[in-house]
């Protein structure tokens, strides 16, 4: 019994024939998925990866301003992040300015204070309330010192459902103005924000 058992196996497996036909109809759907989801997770990958050099460039420009800035440089800036990212989807940014006023060489007792913030396309300018939801990313600065905080968003739809839902990649970057001591903003009313006036 054994014997019969082992040789109908061992005939079965040496078959050659088939249909071509059915066995594409049954590799053809996975092959697909396989590819499908490949080319899904790679693309959400480059678009996170160029969002990140994006917020990169943005924020090193705003970096090297010595002069105020005003709503018409933040147009300009929401034009160069669409640019550098390709973006079919939306898009927005936030700019906020930081200052240390007390016990900045500690993470958990330091002061800090937003001494002015700007959102576009619609982003709600950041108050210094808020900034304990960012506390844990801020990295320590001297007292009286200024740090400018640039987040990004881009709203991310993949090209087909496998695996990755629709979401925002969301990126903040921090730097230290390098030409000034502190980047001053001329609101739309024409006030000038800075950190020593608030």
């Amino acid at each position: 019994m054994k014997t019969l058992l082992t040789k109908r196996l061992a005939r079965y497996f040496r078959r050659c024939d088939g249909s071509i036909s059915v066995e594409t109809a049954l590799v053809m759907p996975i092959l697909f998925a396989l590819y499908a989801g490949a080319f899904v997770w790679f693309d959400a990958y480059r678009v996170q990866n160029i969002n990140l050099k994006a917020t990169y460039t943005i924020s090193d420009m705003i970096s090297r301003e010595y002069e105020k800035i005003d709503s018409d440089y933040f147009d300009g800036l929401d034009k160069i992040y669409d640019y550098l990212t390709h973006s079919t989807h939306p898009t927005s940014l936030r700019v906020s300015t930081l200052e240390c006023t007390g016990n900045c060489d500690s993470d958990e007792a330091r002061t800090l204070e937003v001494c002015w913030s700007h959102g576009s396309t619609g982003r709600v300018n950041l108050t210094t309330a808020d900034i304990k939801y960012y506390e844990h990313a801020i990295p320590l600065f001297h007292e009286a010192d200024t740090l400018i905080m640039t987040e990004t968003f881009l709203n991310y739809s993949p090209a087909f459902n496998v695996g990755i839902n629709a979401q925002t990649f969301e990126n903040t970057v921090f730097t230290r103005p390098r030409l000034a001591g502190q980047i001053k903003f001329e609101d739309s009313s024409g006030t000038l924000n800075d950190c020593y006036s608030n």
